[in-house]
C-alpha cells in the first residue's frame, strides 16, 4: 500500500493537459475567479491584463495541494467472483446450466400454467414455445396475471428448485416480459430450457442492486481518475500609476507544479457480462427498463467477456492500469499597459513563459497473471528514467474597466493561456496543453466589498489516460471582505463536466502574509469507511502591495 501511495504521489497526465488550475489564494476561496480580480498578486498567472489594471508593487506565494477523484474508489471494492456468481445463478436457473434439475421445474412450471390456461386440447403436442404463442394471441390486452399467478403457484410447488431459486423465480414473475421469452432454440442441450428472457426492473430488489452494482462496475471501469495536483507559484509585480502610463507595467514569476494521475483505461469491446457455464456461453444484458438474459457463444465470450479478459495472458488487448507524472517549472515574464478612453480603461497584457517538464508514465495490464507488487517494484526502480524536455507558452489577456460618473467599479477580464499549444515529449505519448480561455467580471467598492465570477469559454483536459475522456469546465465565483489586516472571502464553484457537486471555497488572510484557502466538495466518496469529498484543496499563502 505504501508503495502505491508513492508512485500516485508522483504520478500524472497523458496526451492532452492540463485544466486551467488555481494559483493563489484570493481566487482559490472566491470561487476559483481571478481573470478580472484586481486586488490579487497572482494577475501574472490569471490574466497578465491585471498588471496594468492595478499598477502596484506586489509580492505574493502560495502553495497548495489538491486532490480529485472519481470512480476510482469504487473500482477497488470490485467483486468481479460475485458479478460471476450473479449471473451463474441466473444461468443454472433459467438455463440449466450446470444441472438440468431447475431449468426443468422453470420450463414446467411455465408449460403447466400454459396448459391450464389455454382452451381444452389447444394445447396438446405443442412445444412450450408454441403454447405461449398460442397463449399471447388470446391475451393481446396485455394482462398476463392469471399466467403469472399459474407459474408462481407451480413454482411454488416444484420438487425440483431450491429455496433460494423458488424466491428469485417467484418475486420477478410478474416482470417477465412475455413477448420476448424464448424457451429452446434447437441447440444441443438447451431444446427445452430458456435461452432468452428479459426482466422489468423493480420486479426483485437483490436483483435490481446485483444488476445495478455490476452496472456502476462496468461504468466506472470506462469513467475513472485520480488526480493529485500541486500548484505553488512566488510572484513579484513591479508598477505605478506613473510608471504604467509612460511604459507600463512588468511582473515576473516562478511557478513549479506537480501533476500526478492513477487511472484505469478499460478496452471498451471487452465489457460486455458474458460468462460459461455448464458447456454453453450465456451473456446479462442491462438496459433502462430490466435486464436482459439470453444465449451467447464462445466466440463473443473470447473477444468480448469482461471475465475472459481478466483471464486473457495477451496484454495488448487487456485492461490497463495506468500511472503518470509531470513535473512543471514555469519563469512567466508579463508586461501589460493601459489605454485609456471616454468611460473605460483597456488593459491588454501578454507573459511569455519558459517551461521545462519532467515526465514518467506507466502501464500496468490487469490480468489474473498480473503480479501486481513486482510491477509496483518496477514503477518505483523506473522513475531514474523520467523524460525531460523545454517549451515556450504564450499567455495573453485583456480587462476592461468601466469609467462611468457614477459607476466605475466593474471591471471585465477575458484571457487566453498556452496559445501556442506547448508540447512535451513523455515516457509513452507527448503531452500536450491545448489552448485555454476563460471570461471574468469583478465589482468592487470603496468600503472593501467586492465580487468576482469566472467561466471557462472551453472544455479543458484533465490528466487521466481512463477511457472516456476527461476534462473540466469550471463556472464560479465568490464575495471578498477586507479590513484593515483581515480577510474573509467565501465562494463556490461547478465543474460542468465533472459530477463531483457543487465546490464550497472559503479563506481567511491576516496580515498579509498568513493566508489560508479551501475547496471542498459537496459529493463524498466512501473510503473504508470514511468520507471524502471527491474535490478537496488547501491552499496556504500571503501577499502584499504598495
Amino acid at each position: 500500500m505504501r508503495k502505491f501511495l508513492y508512485v500516485l504521489a508522483t504520478c500524472a497526465t497523458s496526451m492532452y493537459a492540463l485544466e486551467f488550475g488555481t494559483m493563489g489564494n484570493v481566487s482559490a476561496s472566491m470561487g476559483g475567479a481571478g481573470v478580472a480580480l484586481k486586488n490579487s498578486a497572482f494577475g501574472l498567472y490569471y490574466n497578465p491584463a491585471l498588471l496594468s489594471a492595478s499598477p502596484k508593487v506586489k509580492f505574493g506565494y502560495s502553495v497548495g495541494v489538491n486532490i480529485q477523484e472519481k470512480n476510482i474508489a469504487q473500482l477497488a471494492t470490485i467483486d468481479i467472483a460475485n458479478m460471476q456468481k450473479t449471473a451463474q445463478n441466473l444461468a443454472q436457473t433459467f438455463s440449466g446450466a450446470g444441472g438440468g434439475g431447475a431449468v426443468d421445474g422453470v420450463v414446467s412450471a411455465i408449460d403447466s400454467a400454459l396448459g391450464s390456461l389455454l382452451p381444452n386440447g389447444n394445447g396438446n403436442g405443442k412445444t412450450t414455445q408454441e403454447k405461449l404463442k398460442d397463449y399471447l394471441q388470446n391475451n393481446q390486452n396485455g394482462n398476463y396475471n392469471d399466467l403469472i399467478d399459474k407459474i408462481k403457484e407451480n413454482i411454488t410447488n416444484s420438487n425440483s428448485l431450491t429455496d433460494i431459486q423458488k424466491d428469485l423465480i417467484t418475486s420477478v414473475a410478474s416482470g417477465i416480459d412475455f413477448n420476448n421469452l424464448q424457451i429452446g432454440n434447437g441447440t444441443a442441450g438447451i431444446t427445452n430450457a430458456i435461452s432468452s428472457i428479459t426482466i422489468g426492473k423493480g420486479s426483485d430488489k437483490g436483483l435490481d442492486k446485483s444488476m445495478s452494482d455490476i452496472a456502476m462496475v462496468q461504468n466506472a471501469l470506462q469513467d475513472n481518475h485520480m488526480n493529485l495536483v500541486s500548484q505553488n507559484g512566488i510572484v513579484l509585480q513591479l508598477g505605478s500609476r506613473p510608471l504604467n502610463d509612460m511604459i507600463g507595467t512588468f511582473a515576473v514569476g516562478l511557478f513549479g507544479s506537480l501533476y500526478s494521475n492513477i487511472s484505469l483505461n478499460a478496452n471498451a469491446d471487452r465489457l460486455r457480462l458474458i460468462i460459461e457455464a455448464g458447456g454453453q456461453y450465456y451473456e446479462l444484458k442491462i438496459t433502462d427498463d430490466g435486464y436482459t438474459y439470453g444465449l451467447s457463444n464462445q466466440t463473443d465470450y473470447n473477444q468480448h467477456s469482461l471475465i475472459a479478459s481478466l483471464q486473457d495472458t495477451n496484454t495488448q488487448n487487456a485492461h490497463s492500469i495506468y500511472m503518470t507524472s509531470f513535473v512543471l517549472s514555469e519563469i512567466p515574464v508579463g508586461y501589460a499597459r493601459t489605454f485609456y478612453f471616454k468611460n473605460g480603461n483597456l488593459n491588454i497584457g501578454i507573459a511569455g513563459k519558459l517551461m521545462n517538464s519532467v515526465s514518467m508514465q506507466s502501464k500496468i495490464a490487469i490480468t489474473t497473471k498480473t503480479n501486481f507488487n513486482a510491477e509496483m517494484n518496477k514503477i518505483v526502480q523506473d522513475f531514474k528514467n523520467t523524460t525531460m524536455d523545454k517549451a515556450i507558452g504564450v499567455d495573453v489577456g485583456a480587462v476592461y474597466e468601466i469609467d462611468l460618473p457614477k459607476f466605475r467599479y466593474l471591471t471585465l477580464g477575458l484571457v487566453g493561456k498556452n496559445l501556442n499549444s506547448p508540447t512535451f515529449t513523455s515516457t509513452l505519448q507527448d503531452i500536450t496543453i491545448k489552448p485555454q480561455a476563460r471570461a471574468g467580471i469583478a465589482y468592487y467598492t470603496q468600503s472593501g466589498f467586492n465580487l468576482a465570477f469566472d467561466v471557462d469559454l472551453t472544455q479543458n483536459d484533465i490528466i487521466a489516460f481512463s477511457t472516456k475522456d476527461q476534462k473540466s469546465q469550471m463556472v464560479g465565483g465568490g464575495a471578498g471582505f477586507m479590513w484593515k489586516g483581515f480577510d474573509l472571502r467565501l465562494g463556490a464553484m461547478k465543474d460542468l463536466r465533472q459530477d463531483n457537486g457543487l465546490i464550497l471555497t472559503g479563506g481567511i488572510n491576516v496580515l498579509g502574509l498568513i493566508d489560508i484557502a479551501l475547496q471542498s466538495s459537496t459529493k463524498f466518496t466512501d473510503i473504508q469507511g470514511y468520507p471524502m469529498p471527491q474535490y478537496l484543496s488547501l491552499r496556504v499563502g500571503g501577499s502584499l502591495s504598495w
